[in-house]
């Protein structure tokens, strides 16, 4: 009868550490899965941060971008009086300063799995892996094009540099009959021909981004409430 029992109590024993055990696994994944939300919507306010970077970025990019535009135009339209600005203006490139510390941490971490729109998770990626990179591309052409007009303009006499400072536009003053010759010059022309749809296309690319950012960044305070 005391076996029994004696081996009843064992067996209650072992039953009740089986159950504290796994009630205790139990109760830990809930705390990682709660790290783990917590950490996703930390991670998510900093993309936020991020993606208003870009934002900031790509407008001074549009505004840039269509400065360039116009003073092509400018230069080789003889119908304009010669300004500085017209070289000055066009003499730059543009560069992708990525932002995506954010992103990587929820990818590294494993914080992404836990955000539960599906779609915010492909605009995530498809933002980074794919807009990112078309971008960076244009850019990467819009910079071969600034190296092939700095080739090209330096053939011919620059008398003086007046540097500007924040907002204003550092102008280059060419020798006066140099002038007329970059302005028809046809080998400058057509670099700055191709130039513009360069330009062009790199704008049409960042307008498509920034649409996507302001979508992002209501997908993720839509994450952020849930």
């Amino acid at each position: 009868m005391n076996d029994k029992r004696l081996i009843f109590r064992y067996f209650f024993e072992v039953i009740v550490i089986i159950f504290s055990v796994t009630i205790s696994f139990y109760i830990q994944d809930l705390l990682n899965q709660k790290d783990k939300k917590e950490l996703k919507n930390k991670g998510l306010e900093g993309v936020i941060l991020e993606l208003k970077k870009d934002e900031q970025s790509f407008n001074y990019s549009d505004f840039y971008n269509n400065r360039r535009l116009a003073y092509i135009d400018s230069l080789f339209d003889l119908s304009f009086p010669f300004k500085p600005e017209y070289v000055s203006g066009v003499w730059g490139n543009n560069i992708l300063i990525e932002n995506k510390k954010y992103f990587e941490a929820l990818v590294s971490t494993g914080a992404i799995e836990f955000i539960e729109n599906t779609e915010l998770q492909s605009e995530l990626s498809n933002y980074y892996s794919f807009e990112y990179s078309i971008i960076n591309i244009s850019m990467k052409s819009d910079d071969r094009s600034y190296i092939m007009f700095s080739e090209q303009i330096v053939n011919y006499q620059l008398d003086s540099i007046k540097y500007g400072s924040a907002g204003v536009l550092t102008k280059h003053y060419f020798n006066p009959t140099d002038i007329k010759q970059i302005r028809r010059d046809k080998k400058l022309k057509s670099i700055c021909l191709d130039w513009t749809m360069t330009i062009k296309l790199e704008s049409e690319r960042i307008a498509q981004s920034k649409k996507t950012i302001e979508k992002l960044i209501r997908l993720i305070s839509e994450e952020i409430k849930i």
